[in-house]
């Protein structure tokens, strides 16, 4: 996610939400939610809703990349 102001709306609202990546296919994002279950509902039933990223290393919360200015 590149807009922040998506991002900001999310955590201004409290809601829980959880990424999965774009160009997996059916079996890898069951895989995912599969193999991250227990994080996920631990986090989905926490008092402080954010947002996070499920990927192969497991849940993590979302921080959106920096862009780089090219020099010039």
């Amino acid at each position: 996610m590149e807009r922040l102001d998506e991002l900001a709306a999310y955590r201004a609202a409290r809601v829980h939400m959880f990424y999965l990546p774009g160009v997996a296919t059916r079996d890898h994002l069951r895989y995912l939610v599969e193999t991250n279950l227990h994080d996920i509902v631990m986090y989905a039933t926490e008092r402080n809703p954010d947002v996070w990223r499920i990927t192969d290393n497991g849940v993590a919360r979302f921080a959106p990349r920096t862009r780089r200015r090219l020099p010039g």
